[in-house]
């Protein structure tokens, strides 16, 4: 195989288009992993965002429960004033304050505080002063010291149900205070009073993440001691006149709570972070009419969603890779079939050379023997098969030994590649040269009768002797002689090759420079 065969495969040409391929697959995969990681953190998200509103579920109906069992207990207490105002103990001990009549009274206060969730349960008279504790027999009771300054007390002496929440002003000890008058007719002559601690009302919570709030946004309740007395975001206590907040809440410092939405890629909407601390929290809060605006939270740490960055790199990694690998598969794929695609035309390409080298003569170009012999096989059949004309030549350059002699081979070779290049500029694309002797062509002409084969043999010989050609520093003429026959029904490749052979003959023993037909001289054409 030759070099040009060579060239067809030479070794850049099967390294450029991997190397093509790994430039494709660098680019693609540097658009790939943006948008793994964004996947990733969509998954991610979505398997944060199904656990949380799971987890929401199950604490939304928790502190469904919870609230329910706390208005309960909430609106006992409330009732228990009234229950103490009604009492006959208490109603007698303030119309006739007998010892035996105050004893028993404060006896019935300490029964029913004690079956209470209460701590403290008083009558105190018109004048705020207690006369009746349900403490008496301690020796640190209220009894006989006056809270006539209490909003609870002032309230409930006005009329109207009392319903607070401060510091004591003798014990120091935050609680609720719930208060109701006692009346005879249309008079009050006293106070029905009951004060809870908030210690006490602590106890009435097992889920550490349970707290309150009052009305000004105020943690007053949490079984975490560190989160009482801090301020939930936006709390109206900010705007409470300070000797009311004072009066409420004491000397106590009130911060902020520290809550704030958690923005994060991977977390979904509607958790919070406190005081920049890494564990997210779920913060859900219920109101009940019945809890006289005090609002009940649930502050749920969720610490299985400090690792969800560790799961986006995972899920990076997976889909990522996988991503990857799969870009490598299809351009390595696509690579291939291209690469197979261009051998295969590279191979088809290289066929078609091997078939026109193997076709053609190697030095003017022309057909071979073997191709000429085989075209005129089949170019004969069809003529006999349908009556066609069809001519055969044979073309012989005169004396061509003593042009080589003369000039030498390379002239001579010069001088066959100008007289294929001549004819084959003056033939029909239909008609066929072919080189089947050192300097001897034959010309198949089909569709072409004697007469007309004559006139452009006669023209490709004058043609001929009329031109030249330069070699070697050389210029050069030369003449041919050419013998032609039409084709006969009877005919076969060698009889109607050999006619023409026998013509050629004739011409060359008639002088040369001349075309003769069927072995009859012909004269000069000249």
């Amino acid at each position: 195989m030759n070099g040009k065969i060579l060239a067809l495969f030479k070794l850049d040409g099967f390294k450029r288009p991997f190397l093509l391929a790994g430039i494709a697959y660098v680019l693609l995969l540097l658009l790939w992993l943006p948008l793994a990681w964004w996947l990733s953190t969509t998954v991610v998200r979505a398997d944060a965002r199904r656990a949380v509103d799971e987890i929401r579920m199950r604490r939304e109906e928790m502190l469904k429960l919870q609230v329910g069992v706390f208005a309960e207990r909430w609106y006992y207490l409330k009732s228990t004033p009234e229950i103490i105002a009604d009492s006959p103990a208490v109603r007698r001990a303030m119309a006739m304050p007998t010892h035996k009549n105050l004893d028993e009274a404060n006896h019935y206060l300490n029964t029913l505080i004690t079956r209470t969730m209460g701590d403290f349960g008083w009558v105190v008279d018109a004048e705020g002063r207690i006369v009746l504790a349900s403490d008496a027999a301690d020796p640190a009771s209220l009894l006989g010291r006056s809270l006539g300054r209490h909003d609870f007390f002032l309230e409930a002496l006005s009329g109207r149900t009392g319903r607070y929440f401060g510091y004591g002003s003798y014990t120091g000890q935050p609680g609720f205070y719930f208060s109701v008058p006692i009346r005879v007719g249309d008079d009050i002559t006293g106070v029905a009073a009951v004060k809870v601690r908030v210690d006490s009302l602590d106890a009435l919570f097992g889920d550490p993440s349970l707290l309150i709030s009052d009305q000004y946004g105020v943690i007053i309740m949490s079984r975490t001691h560190d989160r009482l007395w801090h301020t939930l975001p936006d709390a109206p206590v900010a705007s409470l006149d300070p000797a009311v907040r004072i009066a409420r809440y004491g000397d106590v410092a009130l911060t902020p709570f520290g809550l704030q939405a958690a923005v994060s890629s991977l977390l979904p909407a509607g958790l919070y972070l406190r005081n920049g601390e890494e564990t997210p929290y779920l913060f859900l809060s219920r109101r009940d009419a019945r809890l006289d605006r005090l609002t009940v939270h649930m502050l749920v740490p969720l610490p299985e969603l400090r690792h969800l960055p560790v799961q986006r790199r995972f899920q990076f990694a997976l889909i990522g890779g996988s991503g990857a690998l799969a870009l490598a598969l299809l351009v390595l794929t696509l690579t291939y079939l291209q690469h197979v695609r261009r051998l295969g035309r590279q191979l088809t390409t290289a066929n078609r050379e091997l078939q026109r080298q193997a076709d053609s003569d190697f030095l003017t170009g022309c057909a071979n023997r073997r191709r000429f012999e085989r075209v005129f096989s089949a170019e004969l059949a069809r003529s006999q098969r349908y009556g066609n004309a069809l001519s055969v030549a044979i073309v012989d350059i005169d004396f061509f030994k003593r042009i080589n002699d003369t000039y030498g081979h390379p002239v001579g070779d010069a001088g066959l590649v100008y007289l294929v290049d001549s004819i084959q500029a003056a033939i029909r694309p239909g008609d066929l040269l072919g080189r089947i002797g050192g300097e001897e062509f034959a010309l198949m002409l089909p569709q072409t009768s004697v007469e007309s084969a004559r006139r452009l043999l006669d023209r490709l010989r004058a043609m001929s002797e009329q031109g030249s050609f330069s070699a070697g520093g050389q210029t050069v003429r030369f003449t041919v002689s050419i013998g032609f026959t039409a084709v006969r029904a009877t005919d076969d490749l060698e009889s109607a090759l050999k006619r023409a052979d026998i013509a050629l003959y004739a011409a060359k023993q008639g002088g040369r420079n001349r075309v003769c037909t069927d072995g009859a001289d012909a004269q000069p054409n000249a």
